[in-house]
C-alpha cells in the first residue's frame, strides 16, 4: 500500500495561482479594486466554448456559465450582431430618442416571452429595483400609505441596497445589518407563510422560481401553484426572478413554464444570459396591467436600451430558440445529474442544467471546489461555484457541453475529487499531493 502519511485534506490545503502571470494580475486587483469579492485565484484571459483560459496557459471547464453564456462562450452569432451594430448602427446611450435596435429588441422579447411590455436595464440588481419599485408605486396608486412587498427566505435578488435584497446572503456581515427599507417582509417559502403575512398593505409577492444562490433550491409544482393561488385569491401582483433560471437554463424559456400556463406571473425579471455573455442586458417584462404604472420620469437607465446591448439580446434569444437550448438543458441535465449521483458521498438534484451538488459529511463545498480548479496536476481543471452549507452549483453552457465532455469531466476530475472530499489518508487513494 502506498505511503499516504503526507496526505493533506482539502480543507487544510492552501492554493496558489497557477503561474506568475496570474499572480501578477491578482496583485493588481488586490491593490486597486475594492475588496467586495473573494474570487478564486484564477485569472481568465479568454474563453471559448466551455473553456476558460488563464494567463499562464492553463484551462478549466466552465461549469458556471449561468452567470453569462447560456449558449457558449464567445458565440459567433452574438459577437457578429454586436459588431454590426457597433460598426454600422448606433452607440446612442439615451432613451431621449428612439432607436431602431431598441424597437427590434422590445418587439422580439415581448413576442418570445408573451408578455406585453418590457423595461430594459443592464444588470440584475437594477432590474430588481425596478420590479420592486413598481410594486411600491402600485401600492401608492391604490392609496396605500405604507405598501408592503413579500419576499421569501433563502432569496438572492442581487445586491440592491435600496431595499436590502441581499440581507439573507450577508446576514452576518455589515451589509446585512443595514436592514431593509420599510415595506419589505421576508417569510418562509410556503403558501401558508405568505398567506399569513398578507395584510391590507400588501401589494405583491416577489420570489425566485428556483433559488440560485440559496442552493440551488428547487420549488415543486404543487408548492409554486399553491403560492400563485394565494396571490390570486388576494388580488395581488405576483412576480418571479428568472435572472439565473430563465432563458433555457432550467429546460424552459422561463423556469415557471415547467408548472403550466396557470403558473404565469404578472411580471418576470431576466438577465445574465440575455446578453449572451457579450454585453450585460437585463429586462423587466410584465402584463399591461402591471406595466401601466410607468410614466415618463418614474424609472430609467442610461444603458437600458443601449443599441449594441439590444443587438446582443435579440441574437441571444434567436440562437436560444434555434439551437434548442431548452431541450438540450433538459436532456443533458438529467444525464449529468445521474452521473453525479453515482459518485459516493454526492447527492445531486437538477432542473435542466441547473444542478445542486451536495457533498455529504463536509461543512462547506468550498475546499473541494478549490481542489477541482487549482489542485496539483488536475486534468481537466473544473470551475464550479461553492454555495452555502455543503452545496455547489453546476451550470455548464448547454450550447457547448456534450455527453462525452460530461463523462470525461466526471471520470477524470469530479469523481476522484468529490468522493474523497471528507476522507483522511486511510480511505484516500493515490491522489496527487499539494
Amino acid at each position: 500500500m502506498a505511503d499516504l502519511s503526507d496526505w493533506i485534506p482539502y480543507d487544510e490545503r492552501s492554493y496558489e495561482p497557477l503561474g506568475p502571470k496570474d499572480k501578477l494580475h491578482i496583485k493588481k486587483i488586490a491593490k486597486y479594486s475594492a475588496n467586495n469579492y473573494s474570487p478564486y485565484p484564477f485569472v481568465v484571459d479568454r474563453a471559448e466554448g466551455f473553456w476558460l483560459y488563464n494567463m499562464d496557459g492553463h484551462r478549466a471547464v466552465d461549469l458556471l456559465s449561468a452567470y453569462s453564456a447560456v449558449l457558449k462562450h464567445r458565440h459567433e452569432g452574438i459577437i457578429e450582431a454586436v459588431e454590426n451594430e457597433l460598426r454600422y448602427g448606433s452607440d446612442l446611450v439615451s432613451r431621449a430618442l428612439c432607436s431602431r435596435a431598441f424597437a427590434e429588441f422590445a418587439e422580439m422579447i415581448c413576442t418570445v416571452t408573451k408578455y406585453d411590455r418590457v423595461l430594459p436595464k443592464s444588470d440584475g440588481g437594477s432590474i430588481t429595483d425596478s420590479a420592486v419599485g413598481a410594486l411600491f408605486m402600485h401600492g401608492h396608486k391604490k392609496g396605500i400609505k405604507e405598501p408592503e412587498v413579500i419576499l421569501t427566505t433563502d432569496y438572492f435578488h442581487g445586491r440592491a441596497l435600496t431595499f436590502g435584497a441581499n440581507a439573507f446572503f450577508d446576514e452576518d456581515q455589515y451589509y446585512g445589518k443595514l436592514g431593509k427599507v420599510n415595506g419589505i417582509k421576508v417569510v418562509d417559502h410556503t403558501a401558508e407563510a405568505i398567506k399569513n403575512a398578507i395584510n391590507k398593505n400588501t401589494v405583491g409577492i416577489f420570489i425566485e422560481t428556483h433559488k440560485g444562490e440559496g442552493g440551488p433550491l428547487f420549488t415543486k409544482k404543487e408548492d409554486f401553484l399553491a403560492i400563485k393561488k394565494v396571490v390570486k385569491d388576494n388580488n395581488l401582483f405576483f412576480g418571479c426572478d428568472e435572472i439565473q433560471t430563465g432563458l433555457g437554463r432550467c429546460g424552459y424559456l422561463m423556469a415557471w413554464q415547467e408548472f403550466g400556463e396557470e403558473a404565469k406571473p404578472d411580471f418576470v425579471t431576466l438577465g445574465k444570459a440575455l446578453g449572451g455573455g457579450v454585453i450585460p442586458v437585463s429586462a423587466l417584462l410584465g402584463t399591461e396591467e402591471f406595466m401601466s404604472i410607468y410614466r415618463p420620469g418614474l424609472d430609467g437607465s442610461t444603458h437600458g436600451g443601449y443599441p449594441p446591448a439590444c443587438a446582443a439580446g435579440c441574437a441571444s434569444l434567436k440562437y436560444i430558440l434555434e439551437e434548442g437550448i431548452c431541450e438540450k438543458s433538459l436532456e443533458l441535465g438529467q444525464y449529468f445529474t445521474k452521473q453525479l449521483n453515482e459518485i459516493e458521498g454526492v447527492n445531486a438534484e437538477n432542473r435542466g442544467l441547473l444542478i445542486r451538488l451536495e457533498i455529504e459529511g463536509v461543512k462547506s463545498a468550498k475546499p473541494a471546489c478549490y481542489e477541482l480548479l487549482l489542485g496539483k496536476n488536475r486534468d481537466p481543471r473544473v470551475f464550479m461555484k461553492y454555495g452555502h452549507k455543503n452545496y455547489a452549483r453546476i451550470a455548464p453552457p448547454p450550447g457547448a457541453i456534450v455527453k462525452e465532455t460530461i463523462d470525461w469531466v466526471v471520470e477524470k476530475t469530479l469523481k476522484p475529487v468529490l468522493m474523497y472530499a471528507k476522507e483522511g489518508p486511510e480511505q484516500a487513494p493515490l491522489i496527487q499531493k499539494n
